[in-house]
C-alpha cells in the first residue's frame, strides 16, 4: 500500500508541473523527459548489467515505450479534434483496459463491493472532468470524432495494462531494467519524431524535461512496485483518482482554485470509491 500511496502523489506531482508550466513546447520536452527517466531508472538498478539473458524486459519495455508515445500523440490529436474535456474523460476511462486485462488473463476476482469502487471510480473521473458544451465544435464527424477518442482510451489503457503483465511474466529482480527499457525506446521514438518533423533542440527542453521527467520515473517504478503487492483490479482505479483527490487538494491550498459543485461531487465520489475498494 505505501508503494501505491507514493505513486499517487508522484503522478500528481507530475500532473501539477505539467499543468503550471508553459504548454507551448514540442517533442523536445518529451525526448528530455524520457531521457531523465531513463538515466534515473539507471543508476536505480541493482548491478547496471542491460542484459541479462532473458528478453522479456527488452521486447515488453519496446512495445511499452511505443505505446507510452501513441497515447500522447493521439491524445494530442485529440484534443484538437474533440476539445480537452472529452479527451481528457476518455484517457481516464483508459483505467477499465488494464483492469479487464487482469481479470481475463490472470484470473483477479474483485469482490461485489470492489466492482462498485471500480465503477464509482470510473463515474468519478468522468464527473470531475465534466462533458462537452451542447454545440461545442468537434472539427469532423461525430464517427470519425469517436475514433481518436476511443484510440486515446484504448492506447492509454495498452500502456498501462505492460506494467500488470511484466509483474505476471517477469523476474522481480529485472523490475529496474523493465522501466529503463521503456523511457529508452520512448526517447529513441521520439527522437525519431522530432528528426522527421525536422524539430530542434532548446536548452529550455532540457530544464523541462527535467522538471517533468523526475515524477514520471518515480510514478511509474512505484506503480511497477505497487502492482507487484496488490491486485490491478485495486491500483489502476485508486491510483487515477487518488491523483485527482491530490490535484484538487494541491490546486486549493496551494493556488487556491476552488471547485465547483460538479467537482466537490466528484471528490466525493472518489472518496466513496477508495472505501469500497479497500473492503
Amino acid at each position: 500500500m505505501v508503494f501505491l500511496l507514493l505513486a499517487v502523489l508522484s503522478s500528481s506531482v507530475l500532473a501539477i508541473v505539467l499543468k503550471y508550466l508553459d504548454s507551448g513546447y514540442g517533442y523536445g520536452v518529451y525526448f528530455f523527459n524520457y531521457v531523465t527517466c531513463a538515466l534515473l531508472a539507471f543508476l536505480t538498478m541493482e548491478g547496471k548489467s542491460l542484459w541479462n539473458g532473458d528478453p522479456l524486459p527488452l521486447w515488453l519495455g519496446a512495445v511499452s515505450g511505443f505505446l507510452y508515445l501513441a497515447a500522447l500523440i493521439v491524445y494530442a490529436y485529440s484534443i484538437r479534434k474533440n476539445g480537452a474535456v472529452l479527451s481528457s474523460v476518455f484517457t481516464r476511462l483508459g483505467v477499465l483496459v488494464p483492469i479487464l486485462v487482469s481479470v481475463v488473463l490472470f484470473g483477479e476476482r474483485p469482490s461485489l463491493l470492489q466492482g462498485a469502487g471500480i465503477l464509482v471510480a470510473v463515474l468519478a473521473a468522468v464527473v470531475m472532468n465534466g462533458l462537452p458544451k451542447k454545440g461545442q465544435p468537434q472539427g469532423m464527424s461525430p464517427g470519425l470524432a469517436l475514433v481518436p477518442l476511443l484510440l486515446a482510451l484504448l492506447l492509454n489503457g495498452a500502456s498501462d495494462s505492460m506494467s500488470k503483465i511484466f509483474t505476471q511474466l517477469g523476474s522481480r529482480r529485472d523490475d529496474g531494467l523493465f522501466v529503463f527499457y521503456i523511457f529508452l525506446f520512448a526517447a529513441l521514438f521520439t527522437l525519431a519524431l522530432l528528426i522527421r518533423e525536422r524539430q530542434r533542440l532548446a536548452r529550455r527542453d532540457v530544464l523541462l524535461g527535467i522538471l517533468v521527467g523526475v515524477p514520471n520515473f518515480f510514478s511509474s517504478r512505484l506503480l511497477l512496485a505497487a502492482l507487484t503487492e496488490l491486485p490491478a483490479f485495486l491500483v489502476y482505479p485508486s491510483y487515477s483518482v487518488g491523483a485527482i483527490l491530490v490535484i484538487s487538494a494541491a490546486s486549493f491550498f496551494l493556488f487556491r482554485e476552488r471547485l465547483n459543485r460538479r467537482q466537490l461531487g466528484a471528490v466525493g465520489m472518489i472518496l466513496a470509491a477508495l472505501v469500497l475498494l479497500n473492503l
